[in-house]
């Protein structure tokens, strides 16, 4: 009982307890809110259409703007439409072949080529996937009336050349026989080409591992260095400390890439960027992750875990690693503009999956621009502290 008498003393273990109980309503609350409503958000995902058959191609292409809940954007080449995709701009390319209606004239099985990026969330893969065996399926509802019309008129025409002898039921018969035989329920495939396609099933993890590996190890950091502080403060101006702390973050910053790297190498985890590449872009994304743990910590001091924790669920949910950022509330697509998670997902996408290199370049700028923001916050809150003599003095009269 003495034991416990002396922790119920201490103001720190109130605030484990507080912070225990808020770690489980700020998880609930914001997952909860956050994919509230994804599935009515569906239309905010997009699929690109490259027609390259000017003739039933077109008329399927119009057909089944109506049939899915997607946006749609025409695209008048692939290399377009793979540069949007690449670009995580749509979600899926659909493309219809110049020989379509040729091959289905000929009875022939066309074809429609669907392109899926897997630098993606889950979630977008999974629905593109269905969404293109949906299009196939309506595709060939649809063009099962229109061949069966068309046998008919072959028929027709074919039944109009034929003479009136003896013989002639029987080249009815077999003239309805072959046309019928040359009509399909089925005269289109579909095929799902994997783009940015890697080989793993733990690569897809990857993005998410990485992210929320990062952050809370910088809360953890963070935390521990505010306690080393408030040992050392009493020997040290509150600059000098801002300015140790902001050294201590930059050289793990430019250290743990070392082992992040070293890791991917061990699990066998391939990278598309070179290493060179990968080394600043994770610097700097843990970088943002320590500049934006300690804003919080530095203001409120232990109670900033409590901020700390609402910004590991939110950049949980708007980082795009779980659901797509465009099925987001508009409210959580502003948050997840001001959060590094986004930007460090985004990039780790690009590293294992491929794609277009300048999204790297332009996530690593982003990421500068939050360092730089919370940086000058931090400043600001030290600037406006209180000095170390003036917290000594207050101490020792009271």
């Amino acid at each position: 009982m003495t034991g416990l008498q002396a922790f119920l003393r201490v103001r720190e273990t109130y605030i484990g307890i507080v912070a225990t109980i808020a770690f489980q309503l700020i998880f609930f609350t914001i997952w909860m809110t956050a994919y509230d409503g994804v599935n009515e958000r569906a239309e905010q995902l997009s699929i690109g259409i490259v027609v390259e058959d000017s003739v039933m191609g077109q008329q399927v292409a119009h057909n089944i703007k109506g049939s899915i809940p997607f946006a749609m954007e025409h695209y008048s080449s692939m290399k377009k439409a793979e540069s949007a995709l690449n670009e995580r701009k749509i979600n899926m390319i659909m493309q219809i072949p110049a020989d379509f209606t040729n091959q289905i004239q000929a009875g022939k099985e066309a074809e429609i080529i669907y392109a899926i990026n897997q630098a993606n969330a889950s979630v977008a893969k999974n629905m593109m996937e269905g969404v293109a065996k949906q299009l196939t399926e309506e595709i060939n509802q649809a063009l099962y009336p229109m061949q069966q019309n068309q046998a008919v008129a072959v028929f027709a025409q074919q039944f109009a050349q034929l003479p009136f002898e003896q013989d002639t039921a029987q080249q009815i018969t077999t003239s309805v026989k072959t046309t019928v035989m040359n009509v399909k329920d089925h005269p289109v495939d579909g095929t799902i080409v994997k783009t940015n396609d890697v080989k793993g099933f733990a690569a897809n993890f990857v993005p998410f591992m990485v992210i929320i590996s990062s952050f809370v190890g910088a809360m953890v950091m963070i935390m521990q260095h505010q306690e080393a502080a408030q040992l050392v403060q009493a020997s040290l101006s509150k600059w000098q400390l801002f300015l140790a702390r902001q050294l201590l973050n930059v050289g793990v910053a430019f250290t743990l890439p070392f082992i992040t790297i070293g890791l991917m190498h061990l699990f066998n985890i391939d990278s598309q960027e070179s290493l060179l590449s990968i080394y600043l872009f994770q610097s700097v994304m843990y970088l943002a992750f320590l500049s934006l743990a300690q804003v919080f910590v530095i203001a409120f001091g232990n109670m900033g875990m409590i901020f700390n924790i609402c910004a590991l669920s939110l950049q949980l949910v708007t980082s795009g690693v779980l659901v797509p950022k465009t099925m987001l509330s508009e409210g959580y697509k502003q948050v997840a503009a001001m959060l590094p998670a986004t930007y460090g997902a985004d990039g780790y996408y690009t590293i294992i999956f491929g794609g277009s290199s300048d999204n790297l370049l332009q996530n690593s700028s982003s990421l500068a621009i939050i360092i730089f923001v919370t940086l000058a916050i931090a400043t600001l809150i030290v600037t406006f502290k209180p000095t170390n003599d003036l917290i000594e003095k207050k101490r020792s009269t009271s």
